[in-house]
């Protein structure tokens, strides 16, 4: 299994805004430089974000994003189904798919369980992680990097 370039930005992104004060605007440059990401890049991804009511943008020169809601309150779960198009391990465990049977195979498919528990755990995983036990974790992780120097 391997997430996205989209999704792992996406959440460095979310994780950035969680560590300023709660309210804080942050610019789309400041984000992009501070994460190596390319403003090009970044910037449809807020924009899917802001769509989805994670993060709020303001305009003009001091504009920029912020969190939509506590930090606490934001999953990994709410940035990768938004930011990934296709949230389902496998083909196969799509709801529109298992009504249509694409696959012939389905019914007596011994690794579709395999394929669903495996699909339940990582969804269980990126809902019990908030982008504010990150960001403090990423904090931790800093201080400790900048006293080995």
């Amino acid at each position: 299994m391997k997430l996205s370039t989209r999704v792992r930005y996406g959440v460095r992104a979310m994780i950035e805004l969680a560590s300023y004060p709660e309210g804080d605007i942050i610019s789309l440059s400041d984000l992009a430089h501070n994460q190596r990401i390319s403003n090009k890049y970044l910037e449809p991804m807020m924009t899917t974000l802001k769509i989805a009511g994670l993060v709020e943008s303001a305009r003009g020169k001091l504009g920029g994003y912020r969190l939509a809601a506590p930090a606490k309150s934001i999953t990994l779960w709410d940035i990768y189904s938004r930011l990934d198009t296709s949230s389902e391990l496998i083909e196969c465990l799509h709801h529109e798919v298992k009504q249509k049977n694409s696959c012939p195979l389905l019914p007596t498919c011994a690794t579709h369980e395999v394929w669903a528990e495996m699909s339940e755990a990582m969804v269980s995983v990126l809902k019990s992680k908030n982008i504010k036990d990150l960001a403090k974790r990423q904090k931790l992780l800093k201080s400790r990097a900048k006293a080995t120097k």
